[in-house]
């Protein structure tokens, strides 16, 4: 068994300009170690970004410019990910795993997507010391020293490796006991079999990670077959965020049977017709939807129905419930990815070559 950790460095907060990685044993012996500069085919914004954070790189741009385009290196990429009997570590993987969806979906690209589990160690450090930080100050914190070329990715990726193993040092326990506490998985953006995994893996996934799983498919559920009339039909109804959270799969599952009826789902209590009311909702607490609609007006708000009331309205029961599919939807392309407008530049015959990887 081995182990890849990897790194990416992008040029905006989106597009590969660097990918590197680190190739250990089972005793986190390196066996190889490499920095793959790509050229990213889009404007460098290093500074001035709408998050607030500046973006460092180690190489020039023009060292960035000249370096083949990832169309080049994806296959090398996709097999040393995709490479059997390993596990993949990183630090913040999921915006990494982000990354590559971003270039394989690319419109001028437009590569299958690379599909694999993963284990954060951002994550793990979260869980051991009750700190989310960058890796820079992870190993600031676990006294490992900081190389000169942080930014750099094969070296980030080297510096992830030393994370890895002070956590086990520190915390008197083995790699495996580590891993267990971040697990990840990517599937390339592929809607349906996140939700997929999501049923059969119920805690393996963020509160954030949930919400956005369920805003996608509210954003694609289409009516399964012809539509049922019913007390739903044209209406808009909202789920308790606490039944989202606790029960995702079944949410979604009873959103399919809304808008199979004609309905539509809404986030925002104050547009919609019904609230599905959660036991533990609690109308003190300001940052929930039930405390609005304790709020308002009763000729104002909102219906409010229990679960079971729910159910009833939907001719079904816990028995009926249990036996209901996960639905499948169908998303966009700009859905499943956010796609970035693509320039027309001119360049020379030896840059098209370079892009390709054949030195002019």
């Amino acid at each position: 068994m081995k182990y890849l950790f990897f790194d990416i460095e992008c040029c905006d907060g989106k597009h590969i300009c660097e990918f590197g990685y680190v190739l250990t044993d089972e005793q986190f012996n390196v066996l190889d170690k490499e920095c793959i500069l790509i050229n990213p085919e889009a404007p460098f914004q290093l500074e001035g970004r709408k998050d607030g954070r500046d973006l460092y790189l180690t190489h020039s741009e023009e060292e960035y410019r000249s370096s083949p385009i990832f169309t080049a290196y994806y296959e090398k990429i996709k097999q040393l990910i995709e490479e059997k009997e390993q596990k993949i570590v990183g630090f913040s993987m999921n915006d990494d795993a982000k990354f590559l969806n971003t270039a394989c979906k690319r419109k001028r690209y437009d590569l299958p997507p690379i599909e694999f589990e993963f284990f954060d160690m951002q994550k793990a450090y979260q869980k051991f010391f009750d700190k989310k930080p960058s890796l820079e100050n992870a190993a600031k914190e676990l006294e490992i020293p900081v190389p000169e070329r942080l930014h750099e990715s094969s070296e980030d990726a080297l510096l992830t490796l030393e994370v890895f193993k002070q956590i086990c040092k520190k915390k008197n326990i083995s790699p495996n006991e580590v891993l267990q506490t971040c697990h990840s998985v990517n599937f390339g953006g592929n809607l349906n079999k996140e939700i997929l995994y999501l049923s059969e893996h119920p805690n393996q996934f963020s509160k954030s990670k949930v919400k956005k799983i369920i805003s996608r498919f509210v954003k694609s559920a289409k009516p399964q077959g012809d539509i049922i009339e019913s007390e739903f039909t044209g209406k808009k109804v909202c789920f308790s965020a606490l039944y989202e959270q606790e029960q995702p799969v079944e949410c979604i599952i009873l959103m399919q049977q809304i808008v199979n009826r004609g309905g539509s789902i809404d986030f925002k209590v104050s547009e919609c017709d019904y609230y599905i009311k959660h036991d533990s909702d609690d109308e003190n607490d300001k940052h929930s939807r039930y405390h609005y609609i304790s709020q308002v007006s009763q000729d104002q708000f909102t219906k409010v129905i229990s679960f079971d009331e729910f159910l009833t309205m939907l001719d079904l029961n816990e028995t009926k419930l249990k036996r209901l599919p996960v639905p499948q939807v169908v998303e966009s392309q700009s859905k499943q990815c956010n796609h970035i407008e693509e320039t027309h530049v001119f360049v020379s015959l030896g840059e098209i070559l370079r892009r390709y990887g054949i030195a002019p």
